[in-house]
């Protein structure tokens, strides 16, 4: 029997329909959504708006006889010099087109090197899905190598649509160089161990390499970077909140869920997870951190009293429990169109709840299903800021309910992450020419080469393989120049700098001695 496994990427935001319980973090892992506005599109001379092209790609590498897919990409020339490079942003859930230009990370660094930039569209996600729906036998060549094998494919196949006149640049004889921020810059760590002769540079920015099942470190970075004072009563609120729901009365349990709205939600489990939504929203910062974004109004919700913030410590439980609350209530009207929503709402255990069965490919959520797990869950070993009732036990029975088993296909009952850590060698991930850039708040760091956890290697940067950690930085920062503070600018410039010297190095490489 064919199988594939279930992701949960961290919740991003929240854009859910009433009655159509949110999908607590099956969402992507966030990226900047870049698109080209009206104004830079009238910039792109002599291109007017990026033309969608689109590539025949092979629906599953183990067995091409299957045939093929339209894969949709984007392509830019304006920078292209003779001998340039191409380099390859990797997109999913959204038109990022923005990244064809020198406003964001890709396309900065074909705009230092002479390069041509190309967006490739994920398999599975917008114009590039292989069939009619998300039903279980459909999603049965959704798989991380399929996934990694399709950047070779086209690289080698592809005719790029220039300006000039349709023409192949295939590796190795062109340098290419692979990019991508979260999931995507994963891939491209991926793809460049894969195939190591092929592509000759791998960029990524937050790439979570190492695959875990229970991945609570998404939340320790949480906890480290936000304000002390918040941190420290987020961290009271849950102890209390698990301690009521292990060993309170039914009475105490149903005034706890009261004040945050949650009563009507038959499964502790589930009332559990609703509470990831105030930590959850840290991923999505913006690269100039500060007031005015979700997680920081949510903690001065949590912190400020007439006027007056908190000192370090925090206003301490009963304060936090009444505020968290309110903040709750109001979140669950806003996702749920109740302040008081159920298990229509919140509910994970009716196998006949509609967004189980839910397959049209609208629902850019549903595509994430891989060989991974990541499961963000309550941190077992001390003081959490998430519940521990929220489990990879409570994830992993939600996999099978989105996906029933179909014509030989089924998700199995744990994601393979040490099969996955094997092949693509997961923290200890090392080829030369490929570099990292990783936030000192990501919550996705734990995943990282810069993993802080006390059993992850302590790995250094080194010529062949930079690693760079952005101060203060949180999720997917080093990926555009428009929202860069000044540490992020720093790093932005160093990226870019260490991809002109490696195309120094690659011509100098290929300059045939005189006789």
């Amino acid at each position: 029997m064919l199988s594939f496994a279930c992701i949960v990427g961290a919740l991003a935001c929240l854009q859910v329909v009433t009655s159509v319980r949110p999908p607590n973090g099956l969402l992507p892992l966030k990226q900047p959504p870049f698109t080209f506005s009206d104004g830079q599109a009238a910039s792109l001379a002599p291109a007017a708006s990026p033309i969608a092209y689109f590539f025949d790609q092979l629906l599953d590498h183990s067995n091409p006889s299957l045939g093929t897919f339209r894969q949709r990409f984007w392509f830019y020339d304006g920078y292209y010099q003779e001998g340039g490079p191409v380099v390859l942003f990797n997109a999913y859930a959204s038109l990022y087109t923005g990244y064809l230009k020198n406003g964001t990370i890709s396309g900065a660094i074909a705009s230092a090197t002479g390069g041509a930039t190309i967006v490739l569209e994920h398999r599975y996600w917008g114009a590039s899905v292989p069939f009619a729906d998300y039903s279980t036998a459909n999603m049965r060549y959704f798989t991380l190598e399929n996934s990694v094998q399709d950047y070779a494919y086209f690289a080698k196949n592809v005719q790029l649509p220039f300006t000039n006149g349709t023409k192949a640049l295939p590796p190795p004889e062109t340098a290419w160089i692979l990019t991508g921020g979260s999931y995507p810059g994963l891939l491209a760590a991926y793809a460049k161990q894969t195939f190591p002769d092929l592509f000759y540079v791998s960029y990524g920015s937050s790439a979570p390499v190492e695959v875990t099942i229970c991945s609570y470190g998404y939340f320790l970075p949480v906890a480290a970077g936000a304000p002390a004072n918040c941190s420290a009563d987020m961290k009271r609120v849950i102890t209390h909140w698990d301690s009521v729901m292990t060993l309170g009365t039914k009475q105490q349990k149903h005034d706890l869920l009261s004040i945050f709205g949650l009563q009507n939600v038959t499964h502790i489990a589930d009332a559990s997870s609703a509470l990831q939504l105030a930590p959850w929203s840290w991923q999505s910062l913006g690269p100039a951190v500060g007031a005015h974004q979700e997680f920081f109004d949510f903690c001065d919700t949590l912190e400020v009293k007439d006027g007056v913030a908190a000192g370090a410590k925090g206003y301490g439980l009963d304060y936090a429990l009444k505020q968290w609350g309110s903040w709750q209530i109001q979140t669950n009207a806003e996702v749920c169109g109740n302040p008081y929503a159920g298990d229509e709402c919140w509910g994970t255990y009716d196998s006949n709840a509609f967004f189980y069965h839910d397959v049209d490919t609208s629902n850019t959520y549903r595509p994430w299903i891989t060989q991974l797990g990541m499961w963000q869950d309550g941190d077992p070993t001390g003081p959490s800021i998430v519940s521990r009732f929220v489990n990879v036990a409570y994830w992993e029975r939600q996999c099978p309910l989105y996906f029933p088993p179909e014509n030989g296909v089924a998700v199995p009952k744990a994601a393979p992450a040490n099969q996955v850590n094997a092949r693509f060698d997961g923290w200890y991930i090392n080829e030369d020419h490929m570099l990292f850039v990783n936030g000192q708040f990501d919550p996705w760091r734990s995943g990282s080469v810069s993993s802080q956890l006390p059993w992850a290697p302590r790995r250094r940067s080194t010529a062949k393989q930079p690693i760079l950690l952005v101060e203060t930085g949180v999720h997917c920062l080093i990926t555009s120049t428009a929202q860069a503070n000044p540490h992020t600018r720093v790093v932005f410039d160093q990226v870019v700098a260490q991809m002109v010297q490696w195309m120094k190095d690659w011509n100098v490489a290929r300059v045939v001695p005189s006789s």
